[in-house]
């Protein structure tokens, strides 16, 4: 027939082309591969932990983020994040996880503690926001690493509020404490006893081994007396203080009189057993102690010392080596 008749493709074009669509493919995978290894690399050496959380658990965790919760990147994938919170942390570390995944881009802080299984706590920042992807709910949680400025920051406060040779807290504290107790305003108010505690014949044990062992000796009391404090009290309310040279007060915030006395008479019983081991030999010493409990016709902190001092001198007056109340 007349006219021009359709060529026919040449069957090996096909396969070229195939094979030109294969080899793509390949770089093209082998690219994506490539990317998220370098992606997965980059992540890893950031300074900050890094979690990509869904509402059911981990689906990536960098070599920082496993470094805080001690655990391997594979190990971490399908674990909830709270399974390594400390347990008082939980509800609150949950209603931030609902409120990134239910938001768009707000971001949400908190700190945290995650918690080992030895015991030992890593504080934490903890910054979430949601990604934006379709489909199912995922966030970006980062974790930084404040343990060392939390050490900082509870050595420093605890410089001011406490006395530098003997730990014991220092006045400034106690009467801050103190006031919290007394406030008129307070609807919940509960008693408030004092014992004020004085070395008995301090200049003397000065004078006789040396103002380095009076100084052991104030250490061993203030030792003595938190030993009663953990012992007896039961609680972190109590508080022991040194007011002045060798002048200390025991605060009893939700203890009343017949009690306090009964804790002074274990704080004097207690400081009549030590021997304080000083270059010179043994050292013993004994206090005198005034307690009173906040009264009604007390108005301030000031009040109530008063009653505590007056008694206090009556003790010396006594004989030393005693409890009075005042």
């Amino acid at each position: 027939m007349a006219g021009s008749a359709a060529v026919a493709a040449d069957p090996r074009d096909l396969f070229f082309e195939d094979d030109e669509a294969t080899s793509a493919a390949e770089l093209t995978q082998k690219a994506l591969i490539d990317t998220q290894e370098r992606m997965g690399m980059m992540l890893d050496l950031m300074p900050m932990g890094l979690l990509i959380h869904t509402q059911q658990g981990i689906l990536f965790a960098n070599q920082e983020a496993c470094r805080m919760l001690r655990i391997g990147q594979a190990q971490a994938v399908g674990h909830h994040f709270l399974d390594f919170v400390a347990p008082n942390d939980i509800a609150s570390i949950g209603e931030q996880f609902d409120a990134s995944f239910n938001a768009r881009i707000e971001m949400h802080s908190r700190e945290s503690r995650i918690v080992h299984r030895d015991g030992t706590e890593v504080h934490i920042k903890l910054i979430s926001c949601r990604l934006p992807w379709q489909g199912t709910p995922v966030i970006q949680v980062l974790l930084q690493d404040v343990s060392d400025l939390k050490r900082t920051e509870q050595k420093l406060r605890r410089m001011t509020i406490t006395d530098e040779m003997t730990g014991a807290y220092n006045r400034r504290h106690a009467f801050y404490e103190a006031s919290l107790y007394i406030d008129p305003e307070r609807s919940d108010r509960i008693a408030l006893s004092a014992i004020m505690v004085d070395v008995d014949h301090f200049k003397h044990i000065n004078d006789a081994f040396g103002h380095a062992s009076g100084d052991l000796a104030l250490i061993a009391l203030t030792n003595a007396a938190n030993e009663v404090i953990r012992t007896q009290c039961h609680g972190d309310s109590a508080m022991f203080a040194r007011i002045g040279g060798e002048e200390f007060l025991l605060l009893l915030p939700g203890v009343e009189l017949e009690r306090a006395m009964a804790l002074a008479e274990q704080l004097r019983h207690a400081i009549a057993q030590l021997a304080v081991d000083t270059p010179s030999g043994p050292l013993r010493l004994t206090i005198s102690s005034g307690v009173a409990t906040f009264g009604e016709a007390d108005r301030t902190f000031d009040a109530l010392l008063s009653r505590c001092d007056a008694a206090l001198y009556r003790a010396k007056d006594a004989g030393r080596n005693r409890v009075v109340a005042g």
